[in-house]
């Protein structure tokens, strides 16, 4: 049996941002919990797998190409009649925005990046789900799309730092810089674009240019680098020491 693109990405040596999650989550205390402590429906979680799957993989969704391809194109992901009249909702809305539909064209999608993270020395992975390269213009940008219970660009905002998204930026960010390739050498700028999508009506779309806030990659960095020593010292056998205050509170 043939093994899935996924399935490889899984099996890669490398520590990925889901990693560092599920290390918080251990040692936080958090087992069916995500990382703000709040439990996650089965429901959700299936919701997510499909706007993820029509947003970035669309030639999955088609039945014939599941068929003639079953190793390697994932099965359709199964809704009820109403979520998937909300799906269907939110995808006209991305694609009649100007900005998603461009990126969503002209970029990458799922890119997997490796790279060695030079503080820690750590080998880590990446996938991206949309990343733009213009070498010409020496500038990368990263896009993630994002379900949100927020109602304003501020509090979608609040929820990037709930959820560490602001960790998530400045691994993936670094990724890119310190990537094994070398292929973002010469790259100049770097952008990492969180769009929120409400969940609710009127399905409002929030831009936020994270690279823009000032000590938000920063602050995720310091985040990710902190775990990414967690997991160094546990590889190495080694005791660990007290989560500091700041984290417990991120």
């Amino acid at each position: 049996m043939l093994t899935t693109a996924d399935e490889l990405y899984r099996s890669l040596p490398r520590v990925s941002n889901s990693d560092l999650t599920r290390l918080k989550e251990e040692h936080l205390g958090y087992s069916d919990v995500n990382t703000s402590g709040r439990v996650t429906p089965e429901r959700t979680k299936v919701f997510g797998r499909a706007f993820h799957q029509h947003l970035l993989e669309p030639e999955s969704i088609g039945m014939v190409m599941h068929q003639l391809l079953p190793d390697l194109m994932p099965a359709p992901i199964s809704l009820d009649p109403i979520q998937a009249s909300q799906l269907a909702l939110l995808m006209d809305t991305i694609r009649k925005d100007p900005f998603c539909r461009r990126y969503l064209r002209q970029s990458e999608r799922e890119r997997v990046v490796l790279s060695t993270d030079p503080a820690t020395g750590v080998p880590c992975k990446a996938r991206l789900d949309i990343v733009h390269t213009s070498p010409k213009r020496r500038n990368a940008l990263i896009m993630d799309i994002k379900m949100t219970s927020a109602c304003t660009p501020a509090q979608f905002l609040e929820s990037c730092y709930t959820y560490d998204y602001d960790r998530q930026a400045a691994f993936y960010l670094d990724s890119l810089r310190f990537s094994d390739s070398g292929e973002w050498a010469d790259t100049q700028q770097f952008k990492v674009i969180f769009i929120g999508m409400m969940k609710q009506q009127p399905h409002r779309l929030f831009a936020i240019d994270t690279t823009s806030i000032p000590g938000f990659i920063e602050y995720g960095r310091k985040k990710y680098r902190f775990w990414l020593r967690k997991w160094r010292e546990e590889q190495e056998g080694h005791q660990l020491v007290q989560t500091p205050a700041w984290q417990l509170s991120a």
